[in-house]
């Protein structure tokens, strides 16, 4: 009897434990299941948020290129930006800038026209230097006062240059929306800032050192070997080829690269072409550099040679000045 009773306490307890089990699966199930049909729904909701938030930048793009077709200023294109930038999205926040670039393309001869109206170069003259939105509070005639603040909430800033003030496009002041734009265009408004802020080059002469000179060569070319897609590409390339190499394997007339007593490639100049070549060895720039100094290696360092007493060209030298662009674009562009 004690034997039938132990047999059957096992078997009912057997039967609990698999019964248990059943339970135990059944709820891990249904609670997967629910999990999934939760993940389901937040994946539902996730995706129609993002395709509401899609629709919203769409709907964003086209109120600023209404803005854009409605504009009489550039005022009126910055102030949209500002408000809504960052609500663009990648993609359109790129757009955006290059159609703020487009306008300042067409506005900009019309912009510097109106500073060349009756008076307004003489009372630009008169007041502080450099004109900011602070000190163009001080102008008394009513009318300039209201075109330098317009100019400069705008985007624009305002130069000097041969007793004559102009406005030129501040592209410092885009920098302000980088954080929101690709790489591409990020660097490409970094490179216009630093011209923009501060011109290389005023009144036939160089304005910075030949390193810093030499370092927005090195910047410009950078952006063309990186960004190879870039729409900017052919502008960079081109302010690369015609202007910043070129100045500094050319000098300026106020800056030349030599001496006028002996015709030689001044200390400075060529301190800074070797320094080049040892901060950027692998770079077009500094090739082209080492090319040229070997040239003047030849020459016993003379750019040019004294014949009667007037400047005359070198033949050797002639023959790199009229290739070193047109090998330095070849170069850039094969890569």
């Amino acid at each position: 009897m004690g034997k039938r009773q132990s047999a059957g306490f096992t078997y009912r307890l057997a039967a609990l434990i698999t019964i248990a089990v059943v339970i135990i699966a059944l709820t891990a199930a249904c609670g997967k299941k629910e999990e999934n049909n939760g993940l389901q729904q937040g994946g539902e909701t996730k995706e129609a948020a993002s395709k509401k938030e899609g629709e919203g930048q769409d709907d964003l793009l086209n109120k600023f290129r209404a803005t854009v077709k409605q504009a009489k200023e550039a005022a009126d294109i910055v102030s949209f930006l500002n408000e809504n930038m960052g609500k663009a999205g990648q993609s359109n926040a790129d757009i955006m800038i290059r159609e703020l670039n487009a306008f300042y393309q067409t506005d900009l001869t019309r912009t510097q026209d109106q500073f060349y109206q009756p008076n307004v170069q003489e009372i630009l003259l008169a007041g502080e230097q450099p004109i900011t939105a602070a000190n163009a509070a001080s102008f008394e005639d009513k009318a300039v006062r209201q075109l330098v603040v317009t100019k400069l909430s705008g985007g624009y800033r305002l130069e000097q240059a041969e007793g004559t003030i102009f406005p030129i496009v501040d592209y410092a002041m885009q920098q302000k929306f980088s954080a929101f734009l690709s790489d591409a265009l990020k660097q490409y408004v970094a490179l216009k800032a630093v011209e923009s802020s501060k011109p290389a080059a005023k009144d036939a002469g160089l304005v910075i050192s030949w390193d810093d000179l030499a370092e927005r060569a090195v910047m410009a070319e950078s952006f063309v070997s990186d960004y190879p897609d870039s729409p900017e590409r052919a502008e960079v390339l081109q302010l690369y080829t015609d202007s910043y190499l070129p100045m500094y394997i050319y000098g300026l007339n106020n800056t030349p690269i030599f001496d006028y007593e002996t015709y030689k490639l001044k200390p400075e100049t060529k301190a800074s072409y070797e320094k080049l070549q040892r901060d950027h060895p692998n770079t077009v720039t500094a090739e082209t550099v080492k090319r040229f100094l070997e040239v003047l290696a030849g020459t016993g360092g003379r750019v040019y040679e004294n014949k009667e007493g007037m400047q005359t060209k070198i033949a050797a030298v002639q023959r790199f000045h009229e290739r070193f662009q047109a090998d330095a674009r070849s170069q850039l562009e094969s890569k």
